[in-house]
């Protein structure tokens, strides 16, 4: 009886499984996020922790509330295929200017 059970449980899981693997890792190019808010940015990148942030004004800041954050930059550029590629966005306080 437990033999069945267990099988049963197996059949159910591989027939509930996606036939191939989820694509988790984000958008296959770069989008347009320079001029967004970091957190419409962060979404348009499928929220990818690997996501580099540096300070626009070259204080070394740390952003911990990202909705007060807006994207000045980014590299690489829009349309850029992201295949094994670091994604790196300059960042400024959404009080503060983009220009240095």
């Amino acid at each position: 009886m437990v033999k069945r059970i267990v099988t049963a449980s197996v059949l159910a899981l591989f027939w509930l499984a996606p036939a191939a693997p989820a694509r988790a890792d984000g958008p296959e190019v770069m989008p347009q996020v320079a001029g967004r808010g970091l957190v419409a940015a962060y979404q348009a990148l499928h929220y990818d922790p690997s996501v580099g942030l540096r300070d626009g004004r070259g204080a070394g800041r740390h952003v911990l509330w990202p909705a007060s954050w807006k994207v000045c930059a980014q590299s690489p550029e829009a349309g850029t295929p992201l295949r094994d590629r670091k994604v790196t966005l300059i960042v400024v306080k959404n009080d503060e200017s983009c220009q240095p």
